[in-house]
């Protein structure tokens, strides 16, 4: 009988396999969410734009910025965010809106965790896009720097850790679904999205480069508007990756069988 962990890493294992299924109904999925809707997707895009020009518009009269220079340090932050955080807000419903499906099918719980992943991945592409679209309207496009792709990817596997670390508990103790709203909420705005550090104090800087998704923000934000992101954000987040990851394989060895029975 292999132990808990083999077990969990067999699960890991099996939703790999399982890529083109999870794939696939990802985008069925999006697909759906936005039948008989003309812009389809893009309309999460549109939402982008509009407040982030909203939130813009804000900087540039607090702090004295240039609006059209703060636009795309806003935009792309947002556009950061949406991986960093509003996906982070979403995992609570993982398990519970796939409940159907775990109690009539037996898949791996790392299949939902990936279908999670894959949604939100579809969701940043048509932002992106939208996002470079816009840039070239006001003749403010920079050309991506080549690190976007791996701080695509390493932002991508923390949303799949972090998929387990709170869908887990959200299904047990469903008050932590209705918390983790007010957590990200305050995340955000602690966290430099639409404002940045240099307007700081050094002790409250300071206090900003011990924030993970600050380092996660920049690491996305930064070569979105062609530049290199700084060697500490990616210190910071392969450290939170690796510290995530454990905690993740740890609930998932305990409580990967009790998951389907809380639902």
């Amino acid at each position: 009988m292999p132990s808990p962990l083999m077990a969990a890493l067999k699960d890991v294992g099996d939703g790999i396999r399982l890529a083109p299924l999870w794939w696939r109904l990802g985008l069925d999925q999006t697909a759906s969410r936005f039948q008989r809707s003309i812009l389809g997707p893009f309309w999460m895009a549109c939402n982008l734009l509009v407040v982030a020009f909203a939130l813009a518009f804000l900087v540039s009269a607090l702090m004295g910025a240039d609006i059209m220079g703060s636009y795309p340090q806003v935009v792309a932050g947002l556009l950061a965010w949406s991986l960093v955080g509003t996906a982070m807000a979403e995992a609570q419903a993982i398990f519970l809106y796939n409940a159907g499906l775990m109690q009539s099918q037996r898949l791996p719980l790392t299949f939902y965790v990936f279908l999670h992943a894959q949604k939100a991945a579809t969701n940043f592409l048509f932002q992106l896009i939208a996002f470079w679209t816009m840039m070239l309207l006001l003749h403010r496009f920079s050309v991506p720097h080549w690190t976007l792709i791996p701080a695509l990817i390493v932002i991508l596997l923390i949303v799949c850790i972090q998929g387990f670390i709170i869908a887990i508990p959200s299904t047990r103790f469903r008050d932590v679904a209705y918390m983790m709203s007010y957590v990200v909420q305050l995340l955000f705005y602690v966290t430099p999205v639409f404002w940045t550090a240099d307007h700081l104090s050094p002790k409250a800087r300071r206090m900003v480069e011990l924030n993970p998704f600050a380092h996660q923000v920049e690491l996305l934000r930064a070569p979105l508007t062609g530049h290199a992101p700084a060697m500490i954000d990616w210190w910071w987040t392969l450290g939170t990756t690796g510290v995530l990851a454990v905690v993740a394989l740890t609930l998932l060895a305990m409580f990967r069988k009790r998951v389907v029975f809380w639902l």
